[in-house]
């Protein structure tokens, strides 16, 4: 019962200067909603990440791209150099010679091509790719079918459109058996592929048009080097070994000295990891740290107010103390109402920040929501902590005031 007329009492308080009372809970709650909402969207963007690179790069999945590089520790140096030694046979002659490759697909990319069908326009990427693109980077062919490798070997015309270039081409109609353009070029199109967003190279797979890898190399381009390759290992416990004896054919082929930079970077689920992790540093870390700035400013908005009202209350604190109440029962009746404050503050501030989530993530920021009860726990004893703290130093004071000189 004391606990409840401490908590009452110090409401009352509040109550009676509103102004103030509106102060300190503004004060907590914007920073724990901001600190909810960061968290809460630093949680949501790595797992859009991670859904996102997993699709592209499973467990089990080697990546070779066409660049200057050298593996330094857990890093990769990189240049712009030497992008045109990538080739077909490369990828040939690593799935017949290592036996933990499973599986590959090689791509070249012809990006922001104008794009033409029944007087309407658009531009896409071009993506030339193998057969063997639909398993390799699971691609979600929803309508008509994928190439197969007379297609490509007969270097056919034929193309699968991404979700956007179907809107803005055909709108509502049937895409599958119609005739696009690309520069001026004739493709029929046989298949239409599911949504997949933005992959990690910034490349948007929804304005994608895929075309026989041999097709585009001869007929689009007029080039014969790649842009890069995946492949599937069998045993993902045998990468590593398997990433440097796939470095060590493309040395072969490429006729590189010991001495002399690779003309090709390789990537391991490793890299990817380290390279997420990197991403989502500035969600995870720097973003909660502003808002912890927000939380301390708004600590030292509780304690001022608090010492304000200590020094209004210093009768009150001296009867208290006349009849009996000790120094023990002063501290706790000011650190429970600063507390009592900031507790309910930081409830409400976590409410908010939530609803605010909920609204402004999916729509504004395309993440989704995410929310786990860890988060709203931290934030939740942030609050508390918040009201011990800023209320430590006024209920100190106002416990060492002596009944007489309060009384004055």
């Amino acid at each position: 019962m004391q606990l409840q007329r401490i908590v009452k009492s110090g409401f009352k308080t509040m109550w009676a200067h509103k102004l103030r009372g509106l102060f300190m809970f503004l004060s907590v709650m914007i920073g724990i909603a901001a600190l909810t909402i960061i968290i809460s969207l630093g949680k949501g963007t790595e797992e859009k990440i991670m859904g996102q690179v997993q699709k592209l790069f499973s467990s089990n999945t080697i990546m070779v791209v066409a660049g200057q590089g050298r593996m330094e520790g857990n890093h990769q140096r990189t240049s712009g150099a030497a992008l045109t030694n990538l080739k077909l046979d490369d990828f040939e002659e690593i799935a017949e010679r290592v036996d933990n490759v499973i599986e590959w697909d090689a791509i070249q990319v012809a990006p922001d091509r104008q794009v033409s069908c029944g007087g309407k326009n658009s531009i896409a990427i071009i993506s030339g790719q193998t057969t063997s693109a639909e398993s390799v980077w699971n691609i979600d062919v929803v309508k008509g079918r994928f190439f197969d490798d007379a297609e490509n070997k007969n270097l056919a015309r034929v193309a699968l459109i991404a979700p956007n270039i179907v809107k803005e081409l055909f709108g509502n109609s049937d895409p599958i058996g119609q005739q696009i353009r690309v520069d001026n070029i004739p493709f029929q199109v046989i298949g239409v592929v599911g949504p997949r967003g933005m992959d990690p190279h910034g490349i948007d797979k929804d304005s994608e048009i895929i075309v026989p890898l041999n097709t585009l190399l001869r007929r689009v381009v007029n080039l014969d080097y790649l842009m890069m390759g995946k492949l599937l290992t069998a045993d993902k416990s045998e990468i590593p070994s398997t990433a440097e004896e796939v470095a060590q054919i493309l040395r072969e082929k490429h006729s590189i000295v010991s001495k002399e930079d690779d003309d090709f970077i390789i990537v391991t689920p490793t890299m990817v990891g380290a390279m997420i992790k990197d991403a989502t540093k500035m969600f995870n870390l720097y973003l909660p740290l502003v808002a912890a700035i927000s939380l301390i400013v708004g600590s030292i908005v509780v304690a001022n107010l608090m010492l304000i009202s200590v020094n209004e209350r210093v009768k009150e604190i001296g009867l208290r103390k006349a009849v009996g109440a000790k120094s023990k029962d002063i501290l706790a009746q000011f650190l429970i109402e600063s507390s009592s404050i900031t507790i309910l503050s930081g409830a409400l501030g976590i409410i908010g920040g939530l609803v605010l989530l909920s609204q402004i993530g999916p729509r504004f920021f395309d993440i989704p929501f995410s929310i786990s009860w860890s988060v709203l726990l931290i934030c939740f004893i942030i609050s508390t902590l918040i009201g011990i703290a800023s209320g430590f130093l006024p209920a100190k004071r106002a416990a060492k005031l002596e009944p007489v000189e309060a009384l004055r």
